[in-house]
């Protein structure tokens, strides 16, 4: 592990990437009405719960929404209606006003639709509408209310799903999409809308390089970059090591911690972010490591963490495992879960979302055990970092003067303002 800052070379510290690009994106979202739109939106943008969804009422024509994301990059978000009614008007009186300027569509499906041949009728006339009038908008099909579907069937379901769609772009001339499989259950719904996102971020291959650079500083197995408001992953880095598969045994590891503390917080009211929970995780190799709030720990290395302890800092710190020293070895875990980075971030969010409702601001928490260390932790104005390290030399005060130390550096990567 190195010191940030003096292991960067000059090019990278001085760059600056500011984007020339206007900062207000139009981004559509359609699809049949009941397909579940409004609730994936007020999920990731108005943080509602998914239970919360049930009180929302129908779209009726079009909803305007300016969401901000990473500081002053604003979505004009246009929620569509979906009845047929107001797709005769979109398609003929207000065509050109609804698909000019488009930067993104988002077209969902209702997986358990009674009419999919109306449905695959509206998506041909949408494509068509955008290919008219915005013809480099990048589209995104999100196949939504998979949850609906058995397990074992919805790999098949959703292949069958994707080959339609990808024919009936086919036949309006559409050949680049992306299509996911969605549920407001389940981290589906974060990883479709991270990777849609993404592709409004300016410079984000100049971001990744970065994060790349600091994530083989810290030694780290794995570096994540959060959206400070919706959680949503923005980028991520692995360490490029032969045989290394730590931080698949973290980050899942880091699950379950974090599974129980976010239901613990949202069934403990104000005792969330008071510091009366306890949970306890226990390990395939017989350890057992209790997470409590960080100003109820006795390790005194804690002080020199970037996470301070306080009233209004939610932060979470395993009891009794040494917290200040470096890790024990441990096995090599090669298997990965392809969805860790969005489980962990719906988990934090409802975490974070529970510290609010206790008048709490959540700041940041570290999760350690005999295996790894995660650290989760405001970085710039706009986002959180996850720092994930299974490397037995790697010690705490290191990693955290490593974030504080990136922190100047990487708020020029990713500005509060959008020229």
């Amino acid at each position: 592990c190195q010191l940030f800052g003096s292991a960067i070379t000059a090019p990278h510290r001085y760059a600056h990437t500011h984007s020339k690009t206007m900062a207000k994106k139009k981004v559509l979202l359609m699809g049949k009405a009941h397909s579940g739109k409004t609730s994936m939106r007020s999920i990731i943008f108005a943080n509602y719960l998914a239970r919360d969804t049930m009180r929302l009422s129908p779209t009726l024509d079009v909803e305007h929404h300016h969401v901000r994301f990473l500081g002053d990059l604003v979505l004009n978000l246009w929620d569509c209606g979906g009845q047929d009614a107001f797709y005769e008007s979109y398609f003929e009186r207000d065509r050109e006003t609804i698909f000019r300027s488009v930067e993104l569509l988002i077209y969902v499906f209702d997986i358990e639709s009674d009419c999919p041949e109306k449905d695959f009728d509206h998506f041909a006339g949408v494509l068509e509408a955008v290919e008219e009038n915005s013809p480099e908008a990048r589209i995104f099909v999100l196949v939504h209310k998979m949850d609906l579907v058995a397990e074992e069937e919805r790999e098949m379901i959703l292949e069958d799903r994707r080959r339609l769609i990808e024919e009936c772009c086919a036949s309006c001339g559409v050949h680049n999409f992306q299509c996911f499989g969605t549920s407001i259950w389940d981290e589906t719904l974060y990883k479709a809308w991270s990777e849609i996102v993404t592709n409004l971020i300016p410079n984000i291959g100049v971001l990744e390089s970065h994060l790349d650079d600091f994530c083989r500083i810290c030694d780290a197995d794995e570096v994540v970059l959060f959206e400070r408001a919706t959680f949503l992953v923005i980028s991520h880095a692995q360490l490029k090591k032969g045989g290394s598969g730590g931080s698949a045994a973290g980050a899942e590891a880091l699950l379950a911690a974090g599974q129980e503390a976010a239901e613990a917080s949202l069934e403990g009211g104000e005792d969330a972010a008071g510091g009366d929970i306890e949970v306890t995780e226990s390990e395939d190799d017989g350890d057992a490591a209790g997470y409590l709030p960080e100003g109820m720990t006795n390790d005194e290395s804690i002080a020199q963490s970037s996470v301070q302890p306080s009233s209004s800092a939610a932060s979470l710190q395993p009891k009794g495992s040494g917290a200040g020293g470096a890790l024990a070895p441990r096995k090599n875990t090669p298997h990965f879960d392809a969805h860790r980075f969005e489980k962990i971030s719906n988990i934090v969010k409802q975490f974070k979302l529970s510290c609010g409702k206790a008048q709490s601001q959540f700041q940041g928490m570290e999760v350690r055990n005999s295996r790894f260390c995660a650290f989760i932790d405001a970085f710039t104005a706009n986002t959180y970092i996850m720092v994930i390290i299974s490397q037995p030399g790697v010690h705490t005060s290191a990693t955290t003067l490593n974030i504080q130390n990136a922190r100047e550096h990487f708020e020029r990567f990713i500005p509060r303002s959008w020229m």
